[in-house]
């Protein structure tokens, strides 16, 4: 639970760590109440559109609306991803915005306990904001449906995937030079074998230059 003004009159902390230093002596006007009010009840109408706008974005299919995953044209061209993303982002800085104004008009040195407009714009704001958590719910959930078996490789198919390549590396069967030679013989013949082939394919690869070269002459 957050620390209220009546645990603590001179400070409150937010889940942001900053704490607020209210001198005692500060008088509050009652008049400026009414502002506060006021854009509290226009950032919850607000918020309520924007959850509005969510849910019906969410319902769309891009391929449906949109052949390249973009909207818009003439310098305002926006990825849907990017405008799904603003959406959810600026409702959850509104969010916290209705939040702390509501906390504001609960605190008791505005002395509107029994303020029956500032009840009603609370109980406005959290009905929006249960509307916010079903919207972002569902959002996720057609964000769900949207990927097909194909687009879900699990770490499990990965190590499977891999494990098959290196058995068939491993089923592949590197020639015996001189079985009967000793160890030292054979690693000798061995490296001497690899280098040639080396060598081999650089004057190939230089042929084919030269050939190449002749040609277009």
């Amino acid at each position: 639970m957050r620390e209220r003004f009546t645990d603590n009159p001179g400070r409150l902390k937010t889940a942001a760590g900053v704490r607020r230093e209210i001198p005692s002596d500060f008088k509050y006007n009652p008049k400026k109440l009414k502002h506060l009010k006021k854009i509290l009840h226009n950032v919850t109408v607000s918020l309520g559109t924007m959850t509005s706008s969510l849910n019906e974005f969410s319902k769309l299919k891009g391929p449906e609306v949109s052949p390249d995953g973009l909207l818009g044209g003439v310098g305002y061209i926006i990825p849907l991803k990017e405008i799904k993303e603003t959406f959810n982002s600026s409702i959850r800085n509104l969010s916290d915005v209705a939040d702390c104004l509501a906390d504001e008009l609960t605190n008791p040195r505005w002395d509107v306990q029994d303020d029956k407009d500032v009840k009603k714009l609370i109980k406005e704001k959290e009905e929006v904001l249960e509307d916010v958590e079903d919207a972002e719910e569902d959002a996720k959930k057609e964000d769900d449906d949207d990927l097909s078996p194909d687009d879900l490789v699990t770490v499990k198919d990965l190590e499977e995937d891999t494990s098959d390549k290196d058995d068939e590396e491993s089923a592949v069967e590197k020639p015996d030079i001189l079985p009967d030679a000793d160890p030292d013989t054979r690693d000798s013949i061995e490296s001497k074998v690899l280098r040639n082939a080396s060598a081999g394919e650089e004057k190939f690869k230089k042929a084919v230059q030269t050939s190449l070269v002749n040609f277009f002459q």
